[in-house]
Parts: structure tokens; C-alpha cells; sequence
């Protein structure tokens, strides 16, 4: 008896958009093609777009939310031909999911645009994970997080990135100490801006020799907040020229057209020290207090450009 070819499934994803969209928009709403389990068909068909994809995002387990997330956003960039810009990851996202996700992105391109991870910070195993199991490359990354007093120094690796900025949310007294000068030292980032580190003088001291010297060798601005500390501690052991009030300069970063807003947009850098690194290229640093906010002090370094004014 002759057998009746069974017909295979068409990939309808593959559709352009504009067909997709038809071959949606045409069919009976009892009878709506479905992208997800049938266990999700009544949710797609209740609520609106943003509900779906948080519900694909795991509410319901979230190895499946990470399979369709995966699925749809795979279309989404196959359809404008782009690769993914930016990610927001909770710091409180369950080790399969970040794995998942850190595998995900380590196949599927080299360099992200921006990523931001936020949220209460309770211990150090999420962060740690994923710059250990990162492989792409990241343009510019934020912190956004409240720290726990627990909070041991997060494991980095070399920051090699554009931009790094860290807020820090409800900041406790003690600081927790989440990062150390050598973090910094080893990086290679052309903007940090750093919130509520446990920094001291002679930290900073460290910092701005290591530059001296030919760290960061690529920096344009570092800002960082600390606790009050002596000036000397500061200044020790370091050649600089003083520059008086009158001398104003001013720092603009480049638009680099990043998702994240970025904490700075301009610079106005009045007086200040100013440090010359082996290469001749000129720095300078200044320390800012405020009277509303007692005990705290704002370091800013600013390197100018040689074509610029040093």
C-alpha cells in the first residue's frame, strides 16, 4: 500500500517580516499560529507583547524561558541583521540561567555594545561567575547594585572595556570592600567612574603612580568616591605642578552612542594637579568635597590629549 509522505513542518520563522506578518494578521484569532508550548498558547493570546517576553524569561522554569528567549531573539537580530546591543542582568540570577545566557552570547558574537547588572548584591558568586565565564567582549559595562557588608572583592580579571561605570546603591558605612587597587591597575578602560569605593590616600597614591608609570594606558577620566582622607598621603612621592584657579580646561568624551546613559557628558577641570606619565602625555587630578556630604571626597583625573591643552 502506498504511503502518504508526511509533510515536514515550515519553518515559518524564516519568513520575512512582512510575510510573517501577514500570514499572522490573516489568520483567525481561535486558530493564531503559535511560537511557544501549548502550555503558553493562552497567555500569547491574553496579554500583551511585554508579558510574554517576561514570561519567556523564566517565571516558568527557567531553562524553557531561556530556550524560546534564545529562539525569538535569534530571530529578531536574523530579521534586522544585527547582532544583540545590550543585556540587563539581575545579580540575582540563578547560576543555570547564567549560564545559559554567557554561553548563549559567548557562541553567537564577539563584542557586546553595553550590559548592565543590577540589583541587591548579597554575595559574590554571580559577578564572579560571569566574568570568569564571559568570553565576548564588552564596550561598556554598568554596576547598578546595593552591597551586602559581606561583600568580598569581586573577581574581574583585567577590565579592558571603553567605559565602567559602578553605582552603588545605600552605600553602608564601613564600605565594603568590593574592589581593589590592583583592579584598577590592571585595567584598561578609557572611562572609570567608580561610586562608594573603600579607597584610601595612599590607594589612590598607588593608582596614580601606576599611571605614571604606564598602567591605563589608554584613560581619559577617572572618578572615583572615597572617604576623607590627608592630602599628603595623596601627593607623597609624586612630581606634580599645582595649577592655580584661573587655569580652566574642560573634558568632553566622545559619543560613543551607548544604551546606557553615561554618568558624565562633560568635564569643567578648574586648578587641579597636574602629573606628566613617561611619555610626556600630561594628567591632571584634583580632590572635591562638598559641604552637604561630610566625610566623603570625589577624585577626579583628567588626561588631555597632546594636541590638546596641557
Amino acid at each position: 500500500m502506498e504511503t502518504t509522505p508526511i509533510p515536514q513542518p515550515f519553518p515559518i520563522l524564516n519568513l520575512p517580516f512582512v510575510a510573517l506578518w501577514n500570514v499572522i494578521r490573516k489568520t483567525r484569532p481561535a486558530h493564531q499560529p503559535s511560537f511557544f508550548p501549548e502550555e503558553t498558547q493562552a497567555l500569547t493570546t491574553t496579554e500583551d507583547v511585554q508579558k510574554m517576553i517576561d514570561y519567556m524569561g523564566g517565571k516558568q522554569g527557567t531553562e524553557m524561558g531561556s530556550e524560546y528567549f534564545n529562539v525569538f531573539s535569534e530571530y529578531i537580530c536574523a530579521l534586522y541583521r544585527k547582532d544583540i546591543f545590550a543585556v540587563q542582568i539581575n545579580v540575582n540570577t540563578s547560576p543555570p540561567g547564567l549560564t545559559s545566557l554567557l554561553e548563549w552570547m559567548n557562541d553567537r558574537q564577539s563584542v557586546l555594545n553595553s550590559c548592565l547588572i543590577s540589583g541587591d548584591c548579597n554575595c559574590n558568586e554571580m559577578i564572579d561567575q560571569f566574568f570568569k565565564k564571559r568570553e565576548f567582549s564588552i564596550r561598556q559595562l554598568c554596576l547598578n547594585l546595593k552591597l551586602s557588608p559581606e561583600i568580598k572583592p569581586f573577581n574581574f580579571g583585567i577590565l579592558e572595556m571603553e567605559e565602567f561605570f559602578v553605582r552603588i546603591i545605600d552605600v553602608t558605612d564601613p564600605i565594603p570592600n568590593w574592589i581593589t587597587v590592583d583592579s584598577v591597575l590592571t585595567s584598561n578602560c578609557i572611562i572609570m567612574y567608580i561610586g562608594a569605593s573603600p579607597f584610601t590616600g595612599t590607594d589612590l597614591n598607588r593608582i596614580v603612580k601606576g599611571w605614571i608609570n604606564g598602567n591605563n594606558p589608554r584613560m581619559e577620566f577617572f572618578y572615583v568616591v572615597v572617604k576623607q582622607f590627608n592630602m599628603r598621603s595623596l601627593l607623597d612621592g609624586i612630581e606634580f605642578e599645582k595649577r592655580e584657579t584661573t587655569v580652566k580646561r574642560i573634558y568632553i568624551p566622545e559619543d560613543k552612542h551607548f544604551k546606557i546613559q553615561r554618568p558624565i557628558t562633560k568635564r569643567t577641570i578648574v586648578g587641579g594637579y597636574d602629573i606628566r606619565r613617561n611619555d610626556g602625555t600630561v594628567a591632571t587630578f584634583k580632590v572635591l568635597h562638598r559641604p552637604q556630604n561630610q566625610g566623603v571626597l570625589w577624585f577626579v583625573m583628567v588626561v588631555w590629549k597632546k594636541t590638546g591643552d596641557s
